[in-house]
């Protein structure tokens, strides 16, 4: 019986959040329910609901794959290997430029739309950069 080599483990480039700011304007209703004494309750609910989808979405890039995972309660699980991406995207809505985040869509063949997006990224240059690097060690 010939022995299984296991592949090479993965290596994680790095592993990160959605910027704080990319939650910004649930803060801000947070803190106008707050101005009442019935809304703070609700302001508190808001803010513990925001923290905990923010902190629940995880992005991982690897030597291998760019990975998004979310959830609260349930996890969902995306990703997409390097040799299967065509092309990374950014963008920037006005608001996300002066709050310095961004978001970023990795695209692969045959999909229609991106296959995966991460929003609210902070130094969105530098991680779309981390990406196309590890992207193109496995092209060459």
């Amino acid at each position: 019986m010939a022995d299984i080599i296991p592949p090479k483990a993965e290596t994680v480039i790095r592993a990160f959040h959605p910027s704080f700011w990319n939650y910004w304007g649930w803060y801000l209703a947070a803190v106008l329910c707050m101005l009442t004494i019935i809304g703070f309750l609700l302001g508190v609910i808001i803010v513990i609901w925001a923290e905990l989808e923010r902190r629940s979405t995880t992005y991982t890039i690897t030597d291998r794959r760019v990975i998004k995972e979310v959830g609260i309660l349930g996890k969902s699980t995306t990703s997409t290997i390097y040799q299967k991406i065509t092309d990374v995207r950014t963008s920037q809505s006005f608001v996300q430029s002066i709050l310095g985040i961004g978001n970023i869509a990795v695209n692969t063949a045959g999909g229609e739309g991106p296959e995966l997006v991460m929003r609210g990224i902070g130094d969105m240059p530098g991680v779309k950069r981390l990406i196309e690097d590890a992207w193109s060690g496995v092209r060459t």
